[in-house]
């Protein structure tokens, strides 16, 4: 027979101050849900005035009202004693007087547990591509903090889903790959810039090869323009000569030809390797 005051007949929910929710099931997705809940819990108990009863909980892990196991429970003070005393939460709600801030504590823990697991369980899926994209991973992981919004994305899907879908695993190797191959231009072209001389400004001859070719929206129309790289490394961008425009009719035969031409070079403002020539005359592919 039990004598102690919480003891279902004498029980007074007047006497009992509400503290916290807490969990003690072994669901490790519902303690996770409970987290907000359970930090209060456990600094209530290791507080320096904290006297736990001594009763059905600390001996039980059991209901200290009723003797009832339970998963979910209650953590009152009890005024008259200042004891802490464990209840679950049926008997919470039936008995004792559940709180709405326990009841809300319960619900918000049950659906971000459910989330949780889903979560979990979605992780779980993607473990095989996870397994065959492991570099990717890394490299997406080391573009820090400040990366571009797309690769902030792609982190966040596979947290969220433990996977990319092939278009986004597509997309993320093109991307990797323009990185790199942007990457291996500036390393080309800070050892081509390291012995190049300021670029030579007048009407001279231009020679070099043509590195790439643009159509550009002008005044007088849609223009074709070029890109030259010189002999000792400078860079000027101008019109394609009408001369090799009609020879070569489509802009990719003329990307990779040796030209030479007579044209007005200006340097540009931002880069002394780098200009922009006009008025080309006397133009030849070499």
């Amino acid at each position: 027979m039990r004598e102690d005051e919480h003891r279902p007949s004498l029980l007074d929910p007047a006497e009992y101050d509400f503290i916290c929710a807490f969990y003690q099931g072994d669901s490790s997705w519902m303690m996770r849900g409970y987290q907000d809940e359970m930090e209060v819990y456990e600094q209530t108990l290791q507080g320096e005035h904290a006297e736990i009863f001594m009763g059905n909980w600390l001996f039980k892990s059991t209901c200290d009202h009723c003797g009832a196991a339970f998963n979910h429970g209650v953590l009152f003070r009890h005024l008259p004693s200042d004891e802490l005393i464990h209840v679950g939460h049926i008997c919470a709600a039936n008995t004792v007087g559940l709180p709405d801030k326990a009841a809300k504590a319960r619900k918000k823990a049950e659906r971000l547990a459910k989330d949780l697991k889903e979560q979990d369980d979605r992780f779980q899926a993607g473990a095989e591509w996870r397994s065959q994209n492991v570099d990717m991973i890394a490299w997406l992981d080391a573009q820090g903090e400040n990366a571009h919004s797309f690769i902030v994305s792609m982190r966040e899907s596979i947290s969220k889903w433990g996977r990319l879908t092939e278009r986004q695993t597509n997309a993320v190797a093109n991307w990797r790959a323009g990185a790199e191959r942007r990457k291996a231009r500036e390393i080309e072209n800070e050892k081509r810039l390291e012995t190049a001389p300021p670029l030579v400004e007048g009407r001279r001859s231009i020679e070099g090869v043509v590195i790439s070719t643009k159509w550009k929206d002008t005044q007088y129309g849609s223009v074709l323009k070029m890109l030259v790289e010189e002999d000792d490394g400078n860079r000027v961008f101008g019109t394609v000569p009408q001369s090799i425009h009609m020879a070569f009719s489509l802009s990719e035969e003329i990307a990779r030809l040796r030209v030479r031409l007579v044209g007005t070079v200006t340097r540009s403002d931002k880069d002394s390797h780098f200009g922009f020539f006009g008025k080309p005359t006397n133009a030849e592919v070499l």
